[in-house]
């Protein structure tokens, strides 16, 4: 069940509350990556969870590569987004427009990982 919807994307938290899942059904810009973003890390703080999984197999990154660049180091830090959590981002296997988004958010000091299998992507989130 859906806590946080809009019709781009929804938010609930796992069976076993362990973390938070965001899945995104449209193509990633800047602005629904702060939207959704932004949702997240509000319910981490009302809930106290610090493990993201975000969903994004339906939802290529569309955004310049200054784009990337520019949310990871100006528009992540200007949220105020929590730098003490995890986050496993599942990908389809053929899609690395999120490559360069994982090198810049890690560079700029967020604990973000790639992963193209959820079974993988869980057991990094509960470790």
């Amino acid at each position: 069940m859906a806590l946080r919807c809009s019709t781009n994307y929804d938010i609930s938290i796992s069976g076993n509350g362990n973390y938070i899942i965001c899945r995104v059904d449209v193509p990633i810009t800047k602005e629904i990556a702060r939207d959704y973003s932004l949702d997240v890390d509000r319910l981490s703080r009302e809930k106290n969870i610090k493990r993201f999984l975000f969903d994004l197999r339906r939802a290529p990154n569309i955004e310049s590569t200054f784009d990337n660049y520019d949310y990871a180091y100006e528009d992540m830090p200007d949220m105020r987004l929590q730098r003490d959590v995890r986050s496993a981002v599942l990908v389809s296997p053929d899609d690395h427009s999120h490559d360069f988004p994982e090198t810049v958010m890690r560079n700029a000091g967020y604990n973000v990982r790639l992963f193209t299998d959820l079974e993988a992507a869980v057991v990094w989130l509960e470790e």
